[in-house]
């Protein structure tokens, strides 16, 4: 019997740290990654994004955001699993990414120990939120 991998695009406007997350995922996990992208307008000009199922997405991107971009790519696509990635804790708000169909976050600084566990309780109908996430609403 085969282990189910997740086929995951990444989408984060820093390359360095791009390569290293899908090294991290394909060499360490067994996942595969079938796309990347540097921020939100770029991700949404993929040709396989249907095939996809976890997207992790930076939330702060120049051009288009990765909230901006989550909300326009469900719009054609509402079963994707997105993941938000932040480097910013104090700026990564729970009800914003779950109003915007974020299923789960993991911060940038935690990535490496917290993603598997993530990407294993998305693909499981589960949502992943870090625990000490702001409960606040932007108005």
């Amino acid at each position: 019997m085969t282990a189910f991998k997740p086929r995951i695009i990444i989408v984060d406007d820093n390359e360095t740290f791009r390569r290293s997350l899908e090294f991290h995922l394909t060499i360490t996990l067994g996942y595969e990654v079938i796309g990347n992208a540097a921020d939100g307008e770029e991700f949404l000009t993929l040709n396989n994004i249907y095939n996809a199922d976890i997207i992790l997405m930076d939330i702060e991107m120049p051009k288009l955001s990765g909230i901006a971009a989550a909300k326009k790519v469900l719009e054609h696509y509402n079963y994707l699993k997105i993941i938000a990635i932040t480097d910013y804790q104090d700026k990564a708000y729970l009800l914003e990414l779950i109003e915007n169909g974020f299923k789960g976050c993991v911060f940038k600084k935690n990535i490496m120990n917290g993603i598997e566990i993530a990407i294993n309780e998305i693909m499981n109908e589960k949502i992943h939120f870090p625990s000490d996430m702001e409960i606040i609403k932007n108005e």
